[in-house]
């Protein structure tokens, strides 16, 4: 253990914030190795398996805080396979920008097949246990900072701090850090929260996605990332807040070269569902959020029916109940303007009787989505008789999948 960091150690040490990730993944693997994990001295600090920036920042952030504040050992981990990395290139471009090393994290493929990963666990950006890391009944979630909807599980983590609404889970973390170590928010800590709160808020522009949290600790960021200057106005119009949002969206945006498979695997989350017509079984539904029209990624008639097939090979692959691919775009741009924002979804889904009709119902008559059903030509007949496509423009270009997926979760097991 003499790799770890110790707890009040100077922010001014030579364990700077990449070298800290690099001496708790090699702490961390080296304690699998030689069998010591049953002490239970390691923790993993961990967001949700898509793997934005969003989950990234605030995981690494809270290992950092955990081992150097809290005295626990905490090695951050990102679910998202090393070869997987590239398809988000705004992550890479923050993680460089604050001067970490994509080598010195902990990914998923680098977790051992046949073991429990740990029996600690800190969650970031979602709020439940699941898969692999709940298979273990010794599992314990013993920290949770989340702005999704509270599925009120794991009550005794401490902290347990959700918080709807909330623009970006990285400013709960940067407000505990705040709030509990303020000299713990080094220039490289701060750059990467601020990083993940600017790409989740659009830059924290008014009558966004920014909420009284994210704006609320946004200058001590900025102070902290040594960025601009608050004296000329509000975060918000701080030249160098307006140029790092342009990049990370930018690079967000930049995914042309991506295959469709791609498209999907680069912000990809499941949810198993338990549902309401039947006394036994699960739902497996997947949902992808792309950051492209389907017209955008496909082109023509013949296009449209590659796409789809694209869909089905992976809703088989991953053995899902449904999938549903959540676009998302802007209208070329205008003079003066950026386009307007646009949404829609194209659901996959197997031909069972029941789910697609509760499925199709459950969207079409939600006032929060305002649906509308959108003829895609090539695309609706793909799937055979064994399984169903159709595809809706959404009204509300706000939704996302944080607002979808409770939906869902409701049409089914209501």
């Amino acid at each position: 253990m003499s790799n770890v960091v110790k707890p009040n150690e100077p922010i001014s040490s030579p364990a700077n914030f990449s070298h800290f990730l690099s001496e708790q993944k090699s702490g961390y693997l080296r304690a699998v190795e030689e069998g010591e994990m049953k002490k239970n001295i390691w923790t993993i600090s961990m967001g949700n398996e898509a793997g934005d920036l969003d989950s990234l920042a605030s995981a690494v952030s809270y290992a950092w805080y955990a081992s150097r504040h809290l005295g626990q050992p905490t090695v951050p981990l990102l679910q998202t396979v090393r070869v997987d990395l590239p398809l988000r290139a705004e992550n890479l471009y923050a993680l460089e920008f604050s001067g970490v090393d994509p080598t010195d994290l902990l990914t998923g493929d680098e977790l051992l097949a046949d073991s429990p990963p740990a029996v600690k666990y800190a969650i970031v950006d979602h709020n439940t246990l699941a898969g692999r890391f709940a298979a273990d009944d010794n599992a314990r979630v013993v920290a949770i900072v989340d702005h999704h909807m509270d599925e009120h599980h794991h009550l005794d983590a401490s902290p347990r701090i959700i918080e709807v609404p909330t623009g970006s889970c990285s400013s709960l973390i940067a407000r505990l850090i705040q709030k509990e170590w303020p000299e713990g928010m080094n220039r490289a800590v701060a750059r990467l929260l601020l990083s993940a709160v600017l790409i989740d808020t659009g830059g924290l522009k008014a009558g966004g996605k920014a909420e009284v949290t994210d704006r609320g600790v946004a200058p001590f960021l900025l102070e902290k990332a040594e960025l601009g200057d608050l004296s000329l106005g509000a975060v918000v119009d701080v030249k160098e807040v307006k140029d790092l949002t342009q990049l990370l969206e930018l690079r967000k945006s930049s995914v042309d070269m991506l295959s469709p498979r791609d498209l999907i695997r680069r912000d990809y989350k499941e949810y198993r569902f338990v549902p309401a017509w039947k006394a036994e079984g699960t739902v497996l539904i997947g949902l992808a959020s792309v950051p492209k029209s389907i017209t955008a990624i496909a082109g023509d008639k013949k296009g449209r029916r590659a796409l789809a097939t694209a869909w089905i090979g992976w809703l088989t692959e991953r053995g899902l109940d449904a999938l549903g691919v959540l676009t998302s775009w802007r209208d070329g741009e205008k003079e003066g303007s950026k386009g307007k924002h646009r949404r829609e979804m194209a659901w996959v889904v197997r031909n069972d009787k029941e789910l697609k009709k509760r499925l199709w119902k459950g969207l079409e008559d939600s006032e929060e989505l305002k649906v509308s059903r959108k003829k895609m030509g090539g695309m609706e007949g793909a799937g055979g008789e064994d399984l169903k496509i159709r595809v809706f423009e959404q009204g509300d270009a706000q939704a996302t999948r944080k607002v979808i997926a409770p939906l869902v979760k409701a049409i089914v097991e209501i």
